[in-house]
C-alpha cells in the first residue's frame, strides 16, 4: 500500500554533533520481552548522493508494522515485500522532485516481534537481547552498501549491560550505542547481569554453555588485539574489543570492535583464532562498498594477515593447511580484479584467490618491501585497487607493477 503525505509537523533529533559522508541515524528503542517485541523510532539524515532518482529503499523485518514515515519533502511511502530478499520488506520513500535540499531527514516509526526461534539468531527475552541485520530489525539500505553512522538509545531495567560497535554510554536505565566508524547496519547485544572476562582491552561475554570456550576466545583474541595494535597502532590504536560468545543460531559476524560468535559453528581452536584475528584486522581498513570490485582488498588482506598470525603462533604447518583451503576455495575462479570489469568480488576471491595473490606478491617483493606495503595499506585510506597496483610499482618498479596487475587479472600463469 502506498501512503501519500500531505503535510508534516513533527520533532526531529539534532544531527549537528555529527559530520560524516555516511547516512546519519538516531534510533530510540524500547522492548516488550513478554512478546519478544520492540518499538522504535529511527531518524536518518540522508545526503542527496544516496537518493536514487528521488527515492530511498530500506529493508525492514516483514513482520514489523510501519506506523509512520515523516519528513519534509516526502511525497509518499510504500511498504512491500522485497524482491531482492523476499523474507524482508522494503520501505520505499519518494521525495518531492522540486526540492533542492542536499540532506533530507526521515523519521520512521515502527514496531514488531522478533521470532526468537528463527535461524537468524536474533532474540528478545527478559534477560537478553541480540539484534543484527539477520532479522532486519533496523532500517538499512537495500543496496547493502550505503554507509550509516549514528547512535541507538535503549531503555532497559537495572543491572543490564549493553555491547555494540563503537562505544556504549549509560545514564540511569538508558544506554546508548554510538558507532564510531561507518557500517551498513546496526547490531547490539544486551544482557542482565552478564558473565564476562576482561583482559587488557579485550572483553568476552558468554553464556553458561561457553565458560571453557570463553577462556580460549579471551586468550586468542587478546593475542590478536595486542599484536595488531603493536603492528598498526602507531597510526590508530584500537582501544577495546568485545566478543560475545553464545550458543545460538545464525552466523558469526563482526562490526568494527564488536564480534558476535555462534559457538556452535566456531570449529577448531586454530580456525577460531584466525577468525578473531581476521575480524580485528578490519578495524584498520576503511569501509568500501561490499558490492564493489575493489572490496576483495578488505577481505583478502585481513585473511592473509590472520593466516600469518596463525603461522606465528601455531607454526608453518597450520599456515599450509589454510593455504590448501584457499586453493580449494579458489578453484574455478579466473581472476581477482580487472580494471574493465566492475563486478562484486566473490567468496572464492575474497577468501581464496585474493589471499593467494597477496602471498605471491610477498614472494615477489621480498619480506621488507611487502611489510612496507602492508603497513601502508593498513594505515592509509586505500579503497581502490589501482592505488595498490601503483604502490607496488613505487616499491619495486614498472615491471613488477605490470606483473601484479596481470596476476590480479588472471593473465599471469604463476
Amino acid at each position: 500500500m502506498k501512503y501519500l503525505l500531505i503535510a508534516v509537523t513533527t520533532y526531529f533529533f539534532s544531527f549537528a554533533a555529527m559530520a560524516s559522508d555516511a547516512v546519519e541515524y538516531r534510533t530510540n528503542l524500547t522492548f516488550s520481552p513478554e512478546s519478544s517485541a520492540l518499538n522504535a523510532v529511527t531518524e536518518m539524515l540522508i545526503p542527496k548522493k544516496y537518493r536514487n532518482n528521488g527515492t530511498v529503499a530500506l529493508f525492514l523485518n516483514k513482520d514489523f508494522s510501519v506506523e509512520s514515515v515523516e519528513g519534509q519533502h516526502i511525497e509518499s511511502f510504500e511498504v512491500k515485500q522485497s524482491k531482492k530478499v523476499p523474507i524482508w520488506n522494503e520501505v520505499i520513500i519518494e521525495f518531492s522532485p522540486s526540492t533542492k535540499a542536499n540532506n533530507k531527514t526521515v523519521r520512521i516509526k515502527y514496531a514488531g516481534s522478533i521470532d526468537n526461534k528463527a535461524q537468524h539468531g536474533n532474540f528478545i527475552t527478559s534477560n537478553q537481547v541480540h539484534l543484527s541485520i539477520d532479522s532486519a530489525w533496523h532500517p538499512v539500505f537495500s543496496d547493502f552498501s550505503t554507509p550509516i553512522l549514528g547512535a541507538v538509545t535503549l531503555e532497559l531495567g537495572d543491572e543490564w549491560e549493553v555491547f555494540g560497535p563503537g562505544n556504549v554510554t549509560s545514564s540511569g536505565k538508558k544506554y546508548q550505542v554510538n558507532s564510531i566508524e561507518p557500517t551498513i547496519d546496526v547490531s547490539l547485544y544486551a544482557e542482565k547481569k552478564p558473565t564476562s572476562i576482561h583482559s587488557d582491552g579485550f572483553t568476552v561475554v558468554y553464556d553458561d554453555s561457553n565458560a571453557e570456550r570463553a577462556e580460549f576466545v579471551s586468550n586468542a583474541g587478546h593475542q590478536c588485539f595486542k599484536q595488531m595494535n603493536q603492528r598498526f597502532g602507531k597510526h590508530k590504536q584500537l582501544k577495546a574489543v568485545q566478543a560475545i560468545v553464545l550458543e545460538r543460531s545464525g552466523p558469526s559476524f563482526a562490526r568494527g570492535n564488536y564480534i558476535s560468535l555462534n559457538s556452535q559453528t566456531l570449529g577448531s581452536k586454530v580456525h577460531t583464532h584466525q577468525y578473531l584475528c581476521h575480524e580485528i584486522a578490519h578495524n584498520w581498513t576503511n569501509l568500501t562498498s561490499a558490492m564493489s570490485h575493489d572490496y576483495w582488498m578488505i577481505e583478502s588482506f585481513a585473511e592473509y594477515i590472520s593466516a600469518k598470525e596463525v603461522a606465528r603462533i601455531y607454526g608453518e604447518e597450520e599456515f599450509e593447511n589454510i593455504l590448501k583451503k584457499w586453493q580449494a576455495r579458489a578453484k574455478g575462479e579466473a581472476f581477482v580484479w580487472r580494471r574493465e570489469t566492475d563486478r562484486r568480488a566473490s567468496h572464492k576471491v575474497n577468501y581464496g584467490l585474493g589471499p593467494i595473490a597477496l602471498m605471491k606478491l610477498q614472494e615477489k617483493l621480498g619480506e621488507a618491501d611487502f611489510s612496507e606495503l602492508l603497513d601502508w595499506y593498513m594505515t592509509s585510506n586505500v579503497t581502490k585497487t589501482e592505488a595498490l597496483i601503483t604502490k607496488v610499482g613505487t616499491l619495486a618498479g614498472a615491471d613488477t607493477e605490470s606483473w601484479f596487475s596481470d596476476l590480479l587479472a588472471g593473465n599471469n600463469s604463476e
